[in-house]
C-alpha cells in the first residue's frame, strides 16, 4: 500500500474529532479519511507501479457527496516519495 505520512493522521484526528482508536487503525493501514455533512469517506491507494499506474479503493458511508479531494495533496506527496530511487535523500 501507499505509505501516508504520519502527520496526516494527527491532522485528520484533530480536524474531525475522530476516535483515536479509529485513527490508529487508519494509520496502520494507510487509509485516508474525509467527511461532509452527509457522510464519511475512506480511501486506500496501492503503491504506484513504475509506469505510474495505481489502484484506489474507496468506501462511502451514508451519503458522502465528494471524492476525497482534500486528500489529493497527501496522496501526491506519498506517491512522489514512493517514486524516489532507493538511497535518494529526502529534502
Amino acid at each position: 500500500m501507499l505509505r501516508i505520512g504520519a502527520n496526516y493522521y494527527d491532522d485528520v484526528e484533530a480536524r474531525f474529532g475522530l476516535d483515536p482508536a479509529l485513527v490508529a487503525r487508519m494509520r496502520a493501514a494507510n487509509v485516508l479519511y474525509d467527511e461532509d455533512a452527509a457522510g464519511q469517506f475512506f480511501q486506500l491507494y496501492s503503491a504506484p507501479r513504475p509506469d505510474g499506474f495505481f489502484f484506489e479503493i474507496v468506501q462511502r458511508q451514508v451519503n458522502y457527496q465528494g471524492y476525497g479531494a482534500p486528500n489529493a495533496p497527501f496522496r501526491i506527496a506519498a506517491q512522489k516519495r514512493a517514486a524516489r530511487p532507493a538511497g535518494m535523500p529526502h529534502l
